[in-house]
């Protein structure tokens, strides 16, 4: 029996990859234009990894200097929050708040797991007017590792009670369902 549903953000409760994308690029433009990634590359080798990830990615495959990281992160974050900010709207997500407000009427526990970082999470779940629903959420920041790893899907599990046979995961991304499976979740 199903007890706890752990929803994916990107892309499954609000679609926000793009998001991510068009404010990474923002950032990696102020450092050379020659660091932005097309959206096949992003959807064939970034798609769902952190940032740090990603910036260590483009350092392998392009020589972006390591030295850069604090400063792309952060303007990275920057331009996340301005998009969030204004492109998500809660009248935009009424079919999906009727989805949680349901499953939170019939007795499940319902959390959230993404890799953006925590304000980020927090800021999309209450503009799409999720957050009412939402018993947890868990970000890049709340586990040592994330995702492709299973760890914020295993610390979910642990903090609502419930074994891998009792939670089902809804994921998008390659990275995301990896970490689910490896979870031992339905999936």
């Amino acid at each position: 029996m199903i007890k706890l549903v752990v929803f994916d953000l990107d892309g499954v409760l609000v679609e926000a990859r793009d998001f991510h994308y068009e404010a990474f690029n923002r950032a990696l433009a102020l450092v050379g234009e020659e660091y932005v990634i097309s959206r096949e590359e992003h959807l064939a080798k970034f798609d769902g990894l952190d940032t740090r990830k990603k910036l260590s990615k483009l350092t392998k495959e392009r020589g972006l200097p390591a030295d850069k990281y604090d400063y792309i992160w952060k303007k990275k974050q920057e331009a996340t929050h301005h998009i969030i900010s204004d492109k998500i709207h809660s009248s935009d997500h009424v079919k999906i708040a009727s989805v949680l407000r349901r499953l939170k009427a019939e007795g499940y526990t319902v959390y959230c797991a993404s890799n953006s970082i925590r304000s980020s999470v927090k800021l999309m779940l209450v503009k799409a007017g999720y957050i009412e629903w939402i018993d947890e959420y868990y970000s890049n920041e709340d586990v040592t590792f994330p995702k492709p790893h299973p760890e914020m899907y295993m610390e979910a599990m642990i903090r609502a009670g419930v074994r891998p046979k009792e939670t089902l995961i809804i994921e998008d991304s390659h990275i995301g369902r990896r970490a689910a499976h490896e979870a031992g979740g339905h999936v």
